[in-house]
């Protein structure tokens, strides 16, 4: 009986310390423990690209709207906002708190754009997605962080 506890406790206090050590590694740090959370701030601005005149531009989406014609030539409206609902990725061009640390809003911000450029397949003439992001961790101005999700 009384191995049987010990066995259970190891076991058990093992895979608790596995989870912690693995959640410091992972980019959003689930079931990581941080005591204190980072004071970063990022601003995203949303791009496309789209092939004009035979040159591939970089067109800037303020609100993160837009509209393209599908294969049948009619246009529809496309906005980020409709899709992406987490705080602070749905919000453009404005300093937000980056929760959980830059590392992790970037690693979902890839992750929204990529799911982004996957339902718009009707959209003829995006090519990509991309997300230009301001930085500042624990109050230091950091590097602009260029994200992008090309079209299947």
């Amino acid at each position: 009986m009384l191995l049987g506890r010990a066995s259970f406790a190891v076991v058990f206090f093992g895979l608790e310390l596995a989870g912690i050590a693995w959640g410091q590694r992972a980019p959003d740090h689930a079931l990581g423990f941080q005591m204190f959370n980072e004071s970063s701030r990022l601003s995203i601005h949303l791009l496309r690209e789209v092939k004009k005149k035979g040159k591939v531009v970089r067109v800037a989406l303020p609100n993160g709207t837009w509209r393209a014609p599908d294969a049948s030539g009619k246009l529809r409206t496309y906005a980020w906002a409709d899709r992406v609902k987490a705080s602070p990725l749905y919000v453009l061009g404005e300093s937000r708190h980056a929760a959980y640390g830059l590392d992790a809003q970037l690693f979902r911000l890839q992750a929204a754009l990529d799911d982004f450029v996957r339902h718009i397949p009707e959209d003829t003439t995006t090519r990509a997605l991309i997300a230009e992001v301001e930085t500042i961790k624990n109050g230091r101005p950091g590097p602009t962080v260029t994200l992008r999700a090309e079209k299947p």
